[in-house]
């Protein structure tokens, strides 16, 4: 087995106590990364004049400007010079041996694109808060077992994707399929590039002993207007762009379930972000389906075998339950990191 030359990139804006946490946490490792890039978006905090002397082994590449989660990472992956990129939030502590744990199934299997952390809720580390990417045939897209106990989920396992929070991806996988997409800023770019790397026939693995603890939604609050109306738009766009034309035809009238329910529901609580979303989202689409053009003529793997990764989608109760079920793991399981914390849902 090769060992394979490894980047961290972890994007920041305006957290400079959680991404002091994180740094500290990489430096505990058994198996350093080779390098570690920061992409700080034009942070007003102390990051930038505090970053260089205690952590001067990380390169800081500044944005200079919000460029959100997706243009950030493609940043710094841009800057990247290892063969397998790691990206970390800045509200997570890699637990030991993390890098190396990571990194072993894309150094054992050359089909392996993109392995999927163990996040787990860091005032709860018992409790899982994402082992990878699930993808429904409505197109909704959740957290592998969230809730479960960490003991549970011990052997590695395939899974569609791997969440952005706590990932590895194979450079040559990224080159291959491309980057992030810049449009979405934040929130679901992570199943849209999940989507792209199965469609080109790239594997994804969870890799169950690397784990880090999240302190979850600290950057964005759980639950916020701005969070809801991203979320709604960007689902939109991730069907848009990768769910294969055959899938369509055969769960369209899911997808149109799904997006009824979701607005009905919106429009009883007056949840005008998430309406709004869509209507972005709606807005947003011309722009997209150019996107799915290159998308789609790219794919190299049938629209069935894509298919069998899909779930059946969740009853409304059920759906409802694992939402509440987040909800109240990210406040309560959040814990704290210099006095930040997570605010209750909106």
């Amino acid at each position: 087995m090769v060992a394979l030359s490894t980047s961290v990139v972890i994007v920041n804006y305006n957290g400079w106590p959680l991404l002091r946490g994180c740094l500290a946490s990489l430096r505990e490792q058994e198996r350093p990364a080779d390098e570690i890039i920061v992409v700080d978006n034009g942070s007003r905090d102390e990051t930038t004049r505090f970053l260089p002397v205690e952590f001067p082994e990380v390169r800081l590449v500044d944005a200079g400007r919000n460029l959100g989660f997706a243009a950030g990472n493609n940043l710094g992956i841009a800057h990247a010079r290892g063969e397998v990129v790691v990206l970390l939030n800045n509200d997570t502590v890699a637990e030991p041996g993390f890098i190396a744990r990571i990194t072993e199934p894309l150094e054992r299997d050359p089909a392996v694109g993109a392995v999927a952390a163990t996040m787990v809720f860091a005032g709860a580390p018992d409790i899982v808060a994402s082992a990878g990417i699930e993808v429904y045939r409505d197109g909704l897209a959740l957290d592998r077992g969230v809730g479960l106990p960490r003991a549970t989920l011990t052997a590695p396992a395939p899974v569609f994707g791997a969440s952005a929070g706590a990932a590895a991806y194979r450079r040559a996988a990224l080159d291959d399929v491309g980057f992030f997409p810049e449009p979405f800023f934040m929130y679901l770019e992570d199943v849209d590039l999940a989507w792209r790397l199965r469609l080109r026939g790239w594997e994804a693995v969870h890799a169950p002993g690397a784990v880090v603890r999240h302190f979850y939604s600290a950057s964005s609050v759980e639950g916020s207007a701005w969070k809801r109306r991203l979320l709604a738009r960007n689902r939109l766009w991730v069907i848009a762009r990768c769910m294969p034309t055959p899938l369509l035809r055969r769960g369209g009238w899911a997808v149109l379930r799904y997006e009824a329910m979701a607005g009905g529901y919106a429009l009883t609580r007056r949840d005008w972000a998430a309406l709004d979303g869509r209507l972005r989202g709606l807005m947003g689409l011309p722009a997209r389906l150019q996107e799915r053009r290159v998308i789609q003529g790219a794919a190299t793997v049938s629209a069935e075998k894509v298919g069998r990764w899909l779930q059946s989608p969740l009853p409304p109760t059920e759906l409802l339950r694992v939402r509440r079920l987040t909800a109240e793991l990210a406040v309560n399981g959040a814990g704290s990191w210099s006095g930040q914390q997570a605010a209750p849902p909106a």
